[in-house]
């Protein structure tokens, strides 16, 4: 069996394989992700306006892919970010997990959705 040490945004974790096991094309991999992050980050983009702080709400946009702290969105677009984690999971991030693409999820401060210059941000609690 061969093991091997892997460092990932700050993080190590030792694996074991069996030699008969194919290599992880990490380019590959990469590629996906930003893939899946392209995507939220357009959604995100598209509904950020706001009056208030009322009309912002942090939605979760883990994917298969990786998880996430959230973005911060007005109500509007709520349910467009969630159906497109949806389908996120269901096209690109199943060929990240079919690929044995590693999986991270960074640390997130504690905040809470705010109104700041017309766009839907977040302030630290």
């Amino acid at each position: 069996m061969a093991s091997f040490g892997l460092a990932i945004a700050g993080f190590t974790d030792t694996m074991e394989h069996t030699e008969d096991e194919r290599e992880v094309d990490w380019r590959a991999c990469q590629q996906l992700h930003a893939r899946a992050s392209g995507q939220v980050e357009r959604v995100r983009a598209a509904y950020q306006a706001c009056r208030t702080d009322n009309d912002c709400a942090i939605v979760d946009t883990s994917t298969d892919c990786g998880g996430t702290c959230g973005e911060v969105v007005n109500r509007a677009g709520v349910q467009q970010m969630r159906r497109l984690i949806v389908h996120l999971d269901a096209t690109v991030c199943r060929e990240h997990r079919r690929m044995g693409c590693p999986y991270g999820t960074p640390a997130c401060l504690a905040s809470r959705p705010v109104c700041a210059g017309g766009a839907c941000t977040l302030a630290p609690l």
